[in-house]
């Protein structure tokens, strides 16, 4: 067992003092436990249903949720559904932890702002089909926990229908299937810390860590506690709700959980530091946010403090990064294992959480939320202000992220989202230069987003294997064929908006190992269309370069130019520099790239194209820059573009009046 601190023993009193304040244990009682009402409290369904009076968007979100409720009224239950798809293979239950989260608190807020007994009898069928089950699958431990967190609520949110068998089988499921398990994990990970099996923030790799520890268990499955990655705040979260929803009935266990899982989640939140921008990616970051945000309501709402974790460097400044890391498309920027959509439901919550009232997921254009009932409760009726904006562009300067569009609310607004940063992180592709580009309401420029988790040593030893993790994978440069070292890094080195120019340049040499300032690339967006991507590699850096951009266009090639054709739309890529140089278009199928080990299971990623420049001639006698100009209007942008200029020069040239100009005019462009 680990050996409690001070902090600890100080700590345990007050939660349990907390806890037990609320109301009388009644276990044992002639009446069924009191449970308490985790985040949807009376307070909160008074608010709500005040509001749905005056905000009809709200009372649109709201009859939503009814339909979902009774959409959910026929069918199998989840546990049903396991057992019909999967013969009741425990390692399945992972798929259905969402699924499980969504319907128990549809289920249960319905039941709370109606009465409606349907939906209470419709959540006890579901609860006591998920409690019933033999064991909750302990092997993964992150599906287990959304499994514990849909229990717990949907118990909490429905306990006053419930008899009290069921309150004894629930409970004791609570426990044996999930507090228990965790509490070993806590506890098991002391011991693998204390033996050197893994260090906190660094398991991942390229440090030499074995798939499975000496029991068998998965790494994952045994590190989130001390390891920064999204398990730690998703896990904890789902054992602290198990903990609240029993605070009355075990109020001794529930107050050694909390007390182990705040500690734990210091390690989870501390990746919102600096600035909010989230190292896994922006699908990762938006489900860990999430459950953050659950984790702080629901201990707010039973206990009445939250540890001070809301107070997380980086955490205000998290649904900056969420707005402007999802273009205009409504398509993340889909960095590392990100898919290009996710649930923004916790931007409503930093909004009031924080007083930000331009955090407004409508304005992403990104999809409405899979979990209603959240939306419900952390929206605030009174609207945006008139005067809260976001900026065009941003800089997140902790991650060496940039995001750059041409405006706000529009679908056909150019994008362009750029990616410098550490190379080391969870879920992390060596992937430093890399861009994607959206315009005319889609997306030219892609990200290809997750591999196939189950592709061997993916998340260990062979992780860089394979093409969508591998740099060669990405809209960026390689040299030689090679990957970016993968303790390597881009740095931003400048930023910049002037009217009709907004740039970033970065230093990408130490991901080559190379010497400082000798690979360099540049980002613009000119004239609120047109995307100037210029690279800029020392003489010294004489290896074969190939420049690469994945699209699901379909390109058509004339000399220097690519005429890009998607959905009846069309942009064209222009090589400004080197004059001579030309696209070419490869396959982006692993099986035909050098990263192909075990290609039958990677992605073919069907529809999608390699546009390329290759230089494989002989070593460059001096600075090699490659530019390219991405518009809808060639023809126009070649008006308004600046110069093939220096990187050095682009705030200068960007900033210096230009008496009666209406652009600066482009020289030297190849035919």
């Amino acid at each position: 067992m680990p050996v409690k601190t001070l902090s600890q023993f100080l700590i345990v009193p007050l939660v349990l003092g907390a806890l037990l304040l609320t109301a009388p244990r009644m276990l044992g009682a002639d009446r069924p436990p009191t449970v308490p009402k985790i985040m949807l409290t009376e307070a909160v369904l008074e608010r709500l249903n005040t509001d749905r009076a005056a905000d009809p968007e709200l009372e649109a979100d709201y009859q939503s949720l009814i339909t979902s409720a009774e959409a959910s009224l026929s069918g199998s239950t989840i546990a049903e559904e396991l057992q019909e798809k999967y013969q009741g293979d425990p390692t399945a239950i992972r798929h259905f932890g969402e699924k499980a989260v969504e319907r128990l608190t549809t289920l249960g807020m319905a039941w709370r702002t109606t009465g409606d007994r349907r939906f209470a009898r419709r959540g006890r069928s579901e609860l006591l089909g998920l409690a019933k089950l033999d064991t909750w699958n302990p092997a993964h431990f992150l599906g287990l926990t959304r499994i514990t967190l849909a229990v717990a609520l949907g118990y909490s949110w429905m306990s006053d229908t419930l008899s009290d068998d069921d309150h004894t089988i629930i409970q004791a499921a609570l426990v044996d299937k999930a507090l228990t398990e965790g509490l070993r994990i806590y506890d098991q990970d002391q011991y693998y810390f204390d033996s050197g099996w893994i260090t906190p923030h660094q398991w991942i790799p390229p440090v030499d860590v074995p798939d499975t520890l000496p029991d068998g268990t998965a790494t994952a499955d045994i590190s989130w506690p001390v390891a920064s990655f999204n398990w730690n705040i998703v896990c904890n979260t789902g054992l602290v709700m198990a903990a609240l929803a029993l605070s009355e009935a075990r109020p001794d266990l529930a107050a050694d959980v909390i007390n182990r899982a705040q500690i734990s989640l210091r390690n989870g939140f501390s990746l919102f530091a600096p600035d909010g921008a989230w190292p896994e990616g922006p699908m990762y970051g938006a489900l860990s946010a999430r459950d953050a945000a659950q984790l702080v309501t629901a201990l707010e709402s039973v206990i009445g403090h939250d540890f001070d974790l809301s107070k997380a460097a980086g955490m205000p400044s998290f649904g900056d990064y969420l707005m402007h890391v999802t273009g205009p498309t409504g398509l993340l920027f889909n960095y590392g294992d990100s898919d290009t959509i996710t649930d923004t439901v916790v931007l409503p919550w930093l909004s009031s959480r924080f007083d930000r009232p331009d955090y407004d997921w409508r304005k992403t254009g990104s999809p409405g939320s899979s979990t209603p009932a959240l939306n419900l409760i952390w929206r605030q009726s009174e609207g945006l202000s008139p005067a809260a904006k976001e900026p065009t562009s941003l800089w997140f300067g902790g991650y060496g992220l940039v995001t750059m569009r041409s405006a706000w609310n529009d679908t056909n607004a150019t994008y362009v989202g750029f990616k410098a940063g550490p190379l080391q992180s969870h879920h992390n592709n060596l992937d430093t230069g890399t861009f994607v580009i959206d315009a005319l309401g889609e997306r030219w420029a892609v990200d290809l987003g997750k591999g196939n988790y189950d592709l061997p040593g993916y998340f260990t030893s062979k992780r860089f294997d394979y093409y969508r993790t591998a740099s060669m994978g990405q809209n960026t440069l390689v040299f030689d064929s090679a990957n970016q070292r993968e303790t390597g890094r881009g740095n931003i080195e400048d930023f910049g908006q002037v009217p009709n120019f907004s740039f970033t340049i970065a230093d990408l040499s130490d991901a080559y190992g190379a010497r400082p300032r000798s690979v360099r690339r540049g980002v613009a967006l000119i004239q609120d269309d047109t995307v100037l991507i210029q690279d800029e590699i020392a003489k010294d850096q004489t290896d074969p370069v190939l420049w690469t951009m994945h699209t699901p266009a379909t390109p058509r090639l004339t000399g220097n130019r690519a005429t890009l054709t998607q959905n009846g739309k069309e942009m064209t890529a222009v090589i400004l520099s080197p004059v001579g140089a030309r696209f070419e278009v490869r396959s982006a199928n692993p099986c035909d790239t050098p990263y192909n080990a075990s290609c039958d299971m990677q992605s073919a990623n069907a529809g999608l194209q390699r546009l390329v420049i290759s230089f494989d001639g002989p070593p460059a006698t001096e600075l090699r820059r490659i530019t390219v100009l991405i518009s809808p209007d060639v023809a126009e942008a070649s008006a308004v573009i600046p110069n093939v200029i220096a990187l050095d020069e682009w705030r200068l040239r960007a900033t210096i009046p230009r008496k009666g100009a209406t652009g600066l005019p482009v020289t030297g462009m190849s035919n």
